[in-house]
């Protein structure tokens, strides 16, 4: 009997034993922070297929179509018309999206990505717009007299946009053009350079035609009523997007000081940072900007602390900020202040003045996107 307690005993210490070390957590591995088990061990970078210049000149990538497609403008070798060329990353495969009869001045691919615009012209004094669907067919088009268009999407309805026309005296006119409906509108509008607050409400930097001051109040105004507000003064630069917009300040306080702010959609601010003002360029010029909304994403090139005046190819820093947490990343530590837009969800963005390169936010490493074929 005293043998069987016995027994009984030993077996529920045993199970004991085992219970606790299976509790106990591991702690023989120490995860180094220069490897990053959780993130470089699981994640393998993939090359992206490249656009490989055979029979044609690439002018200029434009944009991202989605997370895969990029659209690029080129041009076949012997003075052939140009051509939109679609860019599929994965796999490589690369197909005509447009052949325009007339040259293309620019191009734009809608929030949406459901549109894309393409400015062309056969006349310094004319400019055609064509609207097209994500698969290449043209919805609408539209002849307007022009020397240069700016244009902006209305991020709350689809295929809407706010365009001005430039004439070569500086004077301009304004029209809102409608997609679904083929319509365009002549806009008794005050300033050029609008961004859409709301379906019916524009926001503007209200300068005075008579005062060279880079900087300009903020204005919001109902297209219905007419109603104008005031948002903020001494901006430099805005960006509206649909759930909050960014103004960059500068005062004459801090003449030599930028101040980067974010609004959420109540206008209600959540974030800034301050960067020095490079004096190489134009006292009304920023730095080369973007942003991924799905991701609540801001890049943008920061100067060195104290800018040299007039140097050119002046180096920058390229940094991720997060606007609602606040949290500032830096994806390269020496760059050219360039051009730059990133893919939907982020993991590359186009770069370079033709946006031939390609970043690799994760990697934080550049990739050549454009190669000429070697003759084998």
């Amino acid at each position: 009997m005293t043998r069987k307690i016995y027994l009984i005993k030993f077996l529920l210490i045993l199970l004991l034993l085992l219970l606790l070390s299976a509790c106990q957590p591991v702690t023989e591995r120490t995860v180094d922070k220069g490897e990053d088990i959780d993130n470089k061990s699981m994640y393998q970078i993939k090359i992206p297929k490249t656009i490989i210049e055979e029979e044609m000149k690439v002018e200029t990538v434009i944009d991202w179509m989605d997370s895969d497609l990029i659209l690029y403008l080129a041009r076949p070798i012997g003075n052939e018309p140009q051509q939109l060329m679609v860019l599929n990353m994965k796999s490589g495969q690369q197909e005509i999206f447009y052949q325009p009869v007339a040259p293309i001045v620019n191009v734009s691919i809608s929030p949406s990505k459901n549109f894309v615009l393409v400015h062309t012209s056969s006349s310094a004094k004319e400019a055609t717009i064509h609207l097209l669907r994500n698969d290449g067919t043209e919805q609408f088009a539209a002849a307007i007299p022009s020397e240069e268009l700016d244009f902006s999407w209305n991020p709350y309805e689809n295929g809407v946009l706010f365009v001005t026309s430039f004439f070569e005296d500086w004077s301009f006119t304004n029209y809102k053009i409608d997609t679904k409906q083929k319509k365009i509108t002549h806009l008794d509008f005050p300033q050029p350079f609008a961004q859409w607050e709301a379906k019916d409400r524009l926001m503007y930097l209200d300068w005075d035609k008579n005062d060279l001051d880079a900087t300009a109040p903020l204005i919001s105004m109902d297209m219905k009523s007419r109603k104008k507000k005031a948002v903020m003064l001494d901006v430099l630069q805005f960006h509206k997007w649909r759930e909050g917009f960014m103004a960059i300040q500068v005062t004459t306080e801090k003449p030599d000081k930028a101040v980067y702010k974010f609004f959420d959609g109540s206008n209600k601010q959540i974030f800034s940072f301050m960067v020095p003002r490079t004096t190489s360029y134009a006292h009304s010029e920023v730095p080369n900007f973007t942003f991924n909304e799905a991701q609540d994403s801001f890049y943008t090139f920061v100067p060195d602390k104290h800018p040299k005046e007039g140097k050119i190819g002046e180096q920058y820093k390229l940094i991720q900020v997060n606007y609602r947490t606040g949290d500032i990343i830096t994806i390269l530590k020496s760059a050219e202040n360039a051009p730059i837009t990133c893919s939907p969800e982020g993991n590359w963005c186009l770069y370079g003045h033709q946006h031939e390169k390609l970043i690799n936010t994760y990697e934080k490493k550049v990739f050549s996107l454009v190669e000429t074929r070697k003759d084998e």
